[in-house]
């Protein structure tokens, strides 16, 4: 296999990836997940605010509105310092 046929295999399998991850993008739910505020998907400042979760295994699409991402973030980081607070205790 030469250099071309490579480029081309591996042009078309990015090509492929990008095709399913659209497919899932198709089912993108209209309100966050989490607190169901309705989104606009033909607003710009909600499309590039929002915050969009693909679990391709589970073929699922996650939307969370910026308040909830900003609280989830908040939480996640608070449970991380805990655990790496008792780490530091237990050596």
């Amino acid at each position: 296999m030469n250099r071309k046929q490579r480029r081309a295999m591996k042009k078309a399998k990015g090509s492929e990836e990008i095709e399913t991850k659209m497919a899932l993008f198709g089912n993108l739910p209209d309100q966050c997940l989490t607190c169901s505020k309705p989104f606009d998907k033909k607003d710009k400042d909600m499309v590039m605010s929002w915050s969009v979760v693909v679990r391709e295994k589970e073929e699922t699409v996650n939307l969370y509105c910026p308040d909830c991402w900003s609280k989830a973030l908040e939480i996640v980081k608070d449970f991380k310092d805990r655990i790496e607070g008792r780490d530091e205790e237990n050596t």
